[in-house]
């Protein structure tokens, strides 16, 4: 497997370790949503990058 495919699937599981630590805190301390719209975002730009790498890889590799 190429580097960037493994890279890029790690930054897909960040993705999604982003999205379970909002959860767990908007359940726990119910965060506002400027504060949810943002962690949103980030998890979402994590995984687009990961999409990225792992379409470059695969046509490197």
């Amino acid at each position: 497997m190429h580097p960037l495919v493994v890279l890029g699937l790690a930054l897909m599981a960040c993705s999604m370790l982003i999205s379970g630590i909002d959860i767990v805190r908007t359940v726990r301390h119910g965060r506002e949503p400027e504060r949810r719209i943002r962690a949103f975002l980030l998890a979402g730009g994590v995984l687009i990058a990961g999409g990225v790498l792992v379409a470059l890889g695969s046509t490197l590799g």
